[in-house]
């Protein structure tokens, strides 16, 4: 299954308006709960401040009850009271058992908080307050991280989703002109052969052959460009036959400057569909040709076992100077090249064959491609 032609720009839209939504929801639900959490502890703060402001002269006993009321009681982070030497005597949210401990730890992150009251001039300490991160202020520590987490993750899956939408839409198109192109050649290929049939008995054999044979290699040619698009027709078996096959039919066509060298090794039975492998291999060896021009040149096709079917077709032309560029729909540096073979040819390959095409060297020496047809999965 190609992942590529389930993003639509429908697809796209959807994905961003309900994830910008449920942000919007997060963030809203989020804040109502931080701001409702604030309001609370602004009001217990208030109300301890107002009582102990109507009583200045509170005395020991008086304060250490309001702090157990209005604060120790109703409070979720962990605290423990101590005397004033240090000595714990009450704990609230702690679960260890040796406060003495958990004040050590307490005060190694935050600087205790001494009790005091007002005894005529004087100040004294009475005990002080240990504590330790609440709930509440754990959530606000992590919650920078997770939403730029977050928004990071929705960013990056959704400008993915772009790209694959571009390079379905890209695809499509590359689709769409190539069965187009076979439709608009049907007609006056089917013409040509009505013909060719009317003048057999007018023509030499071996020229009526010889446009019979090209009458056919046309009705190939318009049946792969129709199959652009389609699902492979894949059976397993060796594939050797069907790259002797194309080699031969470039063959005949190249200059007599240009030499063949073939090297067979054993090959694996793999999953391939004849017509577009055999397609994919001409594209490659149509590429060596048109790379060594009028000169002399030697094309080598080379096959071996290597996890799967390894075909390496090598040309003695003047190398690829933008390699990286190769691959991309319309590139060519061909006059009035379309930049489709080897992007149709990489197609074949990896997504119809789930195989892998590379240049595996190029320089002013020649290039050398290498396809791989993984070996079958029983």
């Amino acid at each position: 299954m190609r992942i590529g032609y389930k993003f639509t720009s429908r697809t796209l839209s959807l994905y961003f308006l309900i994830g910008i939504g449920l942000i919007g929801i997060v963030t809203y639900v989020y804040s109502n709960f931080f701001i409702q959490r604030i309001k609370k502890e602004v009001e217990t703060t208030s109300r301890i401040f107002a009582k102990y402001a109507l009583s200045p002269t509170m005395d020991e006993a008086a304060l250490l009850d309001l702090l157990f009321q209005e604060v120790i009681q109703k409070i979720d982070f962990p605290v423990v009271l101590t005397d004033d030497r240090g000595k714990p005597y009450t704990a609230r949210n702690v679960k260890a058992k040796n406060l003495d401990e958990v004040v050590k730890q307490f005060d190694r992150n935050q600087k205790p908080l001494p009790i005091t009251i007002r005894q005529g001039e004087e100040i004294k300490i009475v005990g002080y307050v240990h504590y330790g991160l609440s709930p509440f202020t754990r959530i606000l520590k992590v919650l920078p991280f997770v939403e730029t987490a977050f928004l990071i993750a929705f960013l990056f899956l959704g400008f993915w989703g772009y790209l694959i939408y571009r390079k379905s839409e890209e695809e499509n198109i590359w689709n769409s002109l190539a069965k187009e192109t076979a439709h608009q050649l049907a007609t006056p290929l089917s013409s040509l052969s009505g013909w060719l049939v009317a003048l057999k008995n007018t023509l030499a054999p071996d020229v009526y052959q010889g446009i019979a044979e090209d009458a056919e290699r046309m009705k190939e040619v318009l049946e792969k460009f129709s199959r652009i698009g389609l699902p492979p027709r894949l059976t397993e078996k060796n594939p050797e036959a069907e790259i002797k096959k194309s080699v031969a039919y470039i063959r005949r066509r190249a200059h007599a400057r240009v030499a063949f060298a073939e090297e067979y090794g054993s090959l694996p039975a793999v999953k391939f569909d004849d017509i577009l492998l055999g397609w994919a291999v001409e594209n490659i060896l149509k590429n060596g040709l048109d790379a060594i021009g009028a000169n002399a040149g030697r094309i080598t096709i080379r096959t071996y076992d290597a996890g799967g079917a390894i075909i390496e077709i090598s040309d003695t032309g003047g190398g690829i100077k933008k390699a990286k560029e190769i691959f991309k729909p319309g590139y060519t540096t061909k006059k009035y090249g379309w930049g489709l073979g080897l992007v149709l040819t990489k197609r074949i390959v990896e997504e119809y064959h789930g195989g892998r095409l590379t240049v595996k060297r190029t320089g002013p020496e020649g290039t050398t491609f290498q396809i791989l047809i993984p070996r079958s999965v029983s």
